[in-house]
């Protein structure tokens, strides 16, 4: 198929962008209505502006005709009765024609004021409204969502995207509807005063009107193929932004410099499309109006010399033809905006419309206190369809018990801990909290008995204090103290270097807390998950980039943290799990052992030779002088003699 069969007929084309443009409508109208009364307000306005635009020219009409001529003038303006200005003298004709322009462009500009303030304070509210929901839907949105979309891309259509549906959704209906208001009232006045020059002023707006709707279906398209090259071009500035100490550590500056400098070409090129899109349209445009304009001024002239009009009714005339026009002008401008406000409606709606994977199930409960028992009953759960990776997983594990999951990697060990507070939607077994399947619980109140601790350390770009404090935001009660603050501090091992800083908790730090080191960032995770004082703990490889002396100290904030609670914990570094109470082994999405780590080192099988493997490691690389290491040497020496290595 040839991209010209394959490209979308105009019809067709021309009634799914109808159809698309009553769905957002539909979709929208919500966010219109509160705004109602300041939009019947706008029109109002639009009313008045119209008003004064239709009485502009004849003020021009009295000065050229009665002041400058010394003719006799019969001013026809629909409802007014204005013979007497034939009686009165020239000079007292120039000072109210002087006069009334003046009132004229006063009120004109009143009005106009009023229109324009007033839609834009109704079309900020709109967007401020949906930019709402967007970012609400968007916390909503599953996990999986926000693994397969751009980071970059979301925020495009947070700001830029939805900015521009401002025009769509009530700048334009306003704009549109004064407009109207003005052309249908010029049409009136025109067909009163001549309604042959009026027929060919006329005779090209169906023509022009064919235009645009036919260029608007390229533009929506243009416009749609450019938004999208610019949320990819952001999102490639966000990801390279991101990591740019990786960027910098490989020199891979110029390599990136190319790579954003091609994605920036190419958006240059799509919003070039939708510019010359534009300008062809304006064109076409400017050369229909000239033409409509040329024909009323050849016969509107023969008509002023053979005596039937006035030079000041054809000035006026003229007047309105360009009046006329200018807001056609307008329209067509209009469409170039609605067009890429149709693109961006389309793109914040794609968004608006996903469903979440995970939701409350329909009569979903709430809990009361929870003791932490959790259970895995032939569980199944794949990413990706006949690829499964976790197959029959069948756990139980009591309330306050340690129970760590260990394995290479990709056995499955952070996907079955994100199954604990349905972060994914377990397709096949269940697992339970207290005996309740996870999916009949309220997502909000599962997840409050949840702290996570994850090896990706999120710190917010706020002080220690709010940082710490973020732990306590979804339960109830009033907000932490100071002294539950550094309660939980201390706890977490984190009061001491806190204070060193310059403003000690009220010291701000940057985005993803990039100035303080991996401890220090672990730590604070600690004291906000201490803070949230839920009685379930998943870890996951929390220990993941420290050193020996930094992972001691987030140890013993980790036995702090665990304390009393159910913890599951997903750890490579295997000094992590030698305390726990039970040890699951997994080995291609399925448990192959279980049990404490001396009885697993006696068994000599999997875990034992994965924890020797992981110590000669360690043996090779540290001084074994210390009563830890030489309990580590044991214990590697333990495992070699079961696991039968030489």
């Amino acid at each position: 198929m040839t991209p010209e069969e394959s490209r979308p007929r105009p019809g067709l084309a021309s009634v799914r962008d109808t159809l698309r443009f009553l769905r957002m409508v539909v979709r929208f109208r919500r966010y219109v209505r509160p705004q109602l009364p300041k939009l019947g307000l706008a029109l109002l306005g639009a009313l008045g502006f119209a008003a004064m635009t239709l009485l502009d020219p004849w003020p021009l009409r009295i000065l050229f005709d009665a002041v400058l001529l010394h003719r006799k003038i019969r001013v026809h303006v629909p409802g007014l009765h204005l013979q007497f200005l034939a009686h009165l003298p020239p000079q007292e004709l120039l000072t109210g024609a002087v006069v009334a322009m003046l009132v004229i462009a006063v009120l004109r500009g009143q009005f106009y004021y009023l229109e324009n303030v007033l839609a834009a304070v109704s079309g900020q509210a709109v967007v401020m409204s949906i930019r709402h929901e967007l970012f609400e839907h968007l916390q909503k949105l599953s996990l999986s969502f926000h693994r397969r979309s751009r980071a970059g891309d979301m925020l495009m259509r947070l700001t830029g995207d939805i900015q521009l549906l401002r025009e769509m959704v009530v700048a334009a209906l306003v704009n549109l509807l004064s407009h109207t208001l003005v052309v249908v009232g010029m049409v009136v006045v025109m067909f009163r005063m001549e309604p042959s020059l009026t027929l060919v002023a006329l005779a090209l707006v169906p023509i022009l009107f064919v235009v645009t709707a036919l260029f608007r279906i390229r533009l929506v398209d243009a416009a749609r193929r450019a938004r999208k090259r610019e949320g990819a071009l952001a999102s490639s500035a966000h990801e390279i932004l991101q990591g740019i100490h990786l960027v910098q550590a490989n020199t891979a500056e110029r390599y990136e410099n190319s790579r954003f400098q091609n994605m920036n070409r190419r958006s240059m090129r799509a919003s070039l499309n939708s510019a010359r899109l534009e300008a062809q349209l304006n064109r076409v445009v400017l050369v229909a109006i000239a033409a409509g304009m040329s024909g009323v001024l050849w016969l509107g002239t023969r008509r002023v010399l053979e005596g039937s009009l006035s030079p000041g009714q054809l000035l006026v005339f003229v007047a309105y033809v360009q009046g006329f026009y200018r807001p056609l002008r307008a329209v067509s401008k209009m469409t170039e905006r609605t067009a890429k406000a149709a693109a961006c409606g389309d793109r914040v709606l794609e968004v608006l419309e996903e469903v979440p994977d995970v939701r409350d199930n329909p009569g979903a409960t709430s809990l009361g206190s929870v003791e932490g028992r959790i259970t895995f009953r032939n569980v199944w759960f794949s990413y990706a369809p006949d690829a499964p990776l976790l197959q029959g997983i069948d756990l139980d594990i009591s309330p306050r018990q340690t129970v760590a999951l260990v394995g290479a990697t990709g056995a499955g060990k952070s996907t079955l801990l994100g199954l604990v507070p349905r972060f994914y939607e377990c397709p096949r077994g269940e697992v339970l909290l207290d005996g309740i399947p996870v999916p009949r619980i309220q997502l909000k109140e599962l997840r409050r008995q949840i702290s996570l601790l994850t090896q990706e350390t999120v710190i917010l770009g706020a002080s220690i204090r709010e940082n710490i404090a973020y732990g306590a935001i979804g339960r109830e009660g009033p907000p932490p103290s100071q002294e539950e603050i550094e309660l939980a501090a201390r706890a977490a091992r984190a009061h001491e270097f806190i204070l060193d800083l310059p403003q000690d908790y009220d010291t701000v730090l940057s985005e993803r807390g990039t100035t303080l080191s991996g401890g220090q960032r672990q730590r604070i995770a600690i004291a906000r998950a201490l803070l949230r004082q839920a009685p379930v703990l998943l870890l996951d490889e929390p220990m993941t980039g420290l050193d020996p002396i930094a992972e001691r100290d987030v140890l013993d904030a980790i036995e702090a943290l665990a304390a009393g609670r159910t913890t599951l914990v997903v750890a490579h570094h295997l000094n992590t799990v030698l305390h726990a109470d039970l040890i699951v082994f997994l080995r291609d999405g399925q448990i192959v052992e279980r049990g404490s780590h001396e009885a697993l080192l006696a068994q000599g099988g999997a875990y034992a030779r994965f924890f020797f493997t992981q110590w000669r490691s360690f043996g090779e690389t540290e001084e074994g002088d210390s009563a830890e290491a030489r309990d580590r040497a044991r214990g590697a020496a333990n495992a070699r003699r079961h696991a039968g290595a030489p």
